[in-house]
């Protein structure tokens, strides 16, 4: 019986681990991100569109574990995780013409 109480208690935090591995953007890279892409893309696509687009790929990557973030960030990413994260970036793209 004190088994299922110990169990009980612990389960939820259990649950929460892959929640916390993958939480979000580092404490201000995701600014970073956007106002380097953002410059990158206004003068092909325009400043409205490229803000819509840095936004949905910043949203793409915000799953990956922040170290896998920093990594793309600080350009030390291994080759198979850029190409990764440009696969869900570049679904952005797909979705923006779509949604004309």
């Amino acid at each position: 019986m004190h088994l299922n109480r110990i169990f009980a208690f612990i389960t939820p935090f259990i649950l929460m681990l892959p929640l916390s591995a993958h939480a979000d953007w580092p404490k201000g890279e995701r600014e970073k991100y956007m106002a380097q892409c953002t410059q990158t893309a206004a003068p092909q696509i325009g400043v409205a569109a490229a803000k819509a687009h840095c936004a949905c790929g910043a949203d793409a990557i915000k799953s990956y574990p922040a170290s896998d973030i920093q990594a793309l960030m600080d350009n030390k990413a291994s080759d198979a995780l850029k190409e990764k994260a440009l696969k869900k970036i570049t679904a952005c793209k797909a979705d923006n013409k779509a949604k004309k």
